[in-house]
């Protein structure tokens, strides 16, 4: 069901008038690409926290390593969102297991949520709308509870079908049981994470999506400088998704790295 559903989403987003060529589309290898990136990216945090948990590495550099491989990892995972139906999707990543939460969904609800943002982005139906209206603390503080939050509104819709209940309950055993093994060190590992999925969370929606204000799509309101300094700690193709937002949503279909091949989006 939701797959054909995201599916038609993603047609609606696109505006009339100029349609981008296939080439610029992302396909089946793009797909492939992303399901190996974010795979990679997963198992590092899981090889970071292991290493920690052995004692085989400080804990405090949880604190750096964590946030640079989650946020390459969302930014990876937002690509292969837009080119990876649930169907496709490897056991692996449906349970998008890396131990955020005792609480939250799996592969195929954040693929709706995303997709329902985008058809309804900053509207009263907009699933994300939460984490983008109001001034920036509040904002900020929706983000860092957006998996719980997420979870609890997803439940509240669409109810607790049977792969959601079995999903969860595995993430919810697994995060349980890491905890359990040493306490200290997994506190510092799901605080980092849980940081920086919020900070994530804050940009890709109240950043991009409220300014002054105002609610809608937006560039990425920083200087250049800080562009290029977010370059090479997570990769000139990823913070295009930041930089031409605006595209993104207009052809939501278009890979990252070609958006500034696109014409300037509509008004």
């Amino acid at each position: 069901m939701f797959d054909d559903v995201l599916d038609d989403a993603a047609a609606v987003a696109a505006p009339g008038g100029f349609v981008p060529p296939a080439s610029l589309c992302r396909n089946d290898r793009d797909r492939r690409r992303y399901l190996w990136l974010t795979r990679m990216y997963a198992y590092a945090l899981y090889a970071a926290l292991g290493a920690a948990l052995a004692g085989r590495l400080p804990v405090w550099a949880l604190a750096v390593a964590v946030p640079f491989l989650y946020l390459r990892m969302a930014l990876a995972l937002h690509e292969l969102l837009h080119v990876c139906p649930p169907s496709q999707a490897p056991r692996f990543h449906q349970l998008t297991m890396i131990f955020e939460s005792p609480v939250c969904l799996g592969y195929r609800e954040h693929r709706a949520i995303h997709f329902a943002h985008h058809r309804f982005a900053s509207t009263e139906r907009d699933p994300e709308r939460y984490q983008i209206e109001g001034g920036a603390i509040r904002a900020l503080a929706n983000a860092m509870m957006s998996p719980e939050r997420g979870f609890i509104h997803w439940v509240r819709q669409h109810g607790l079908s049977r792969s959601l209940a079995i999903g969860a309950a595995v993430r919810c055993l697994a995060f349980v049981v890491v905890a359990v093994i040493n306490p200290t060190v997994f506190f510092v590992y799901w605080l980092s994470l849980r940081v920086s999925l919020g900070f994530a969370s804050f940009v890709f929606h109240h950043v991009l999506h409220c300014q002054d204000g105002e609610l809608g799509t937006f560039r990425l309101p920083v200087s250049g400088g800080v562009v290029r300094a977010a370059r090479v700690l997570f990769g000139q193709e990823p913070m295009l998704i930041l930089t031409e937002h605006d595209r993104h949503h207009q052809w939501p279909r278009v890979r990252a790295r070609d958006l500034p091949l696109l014409p300037e989006p509509r008004a």
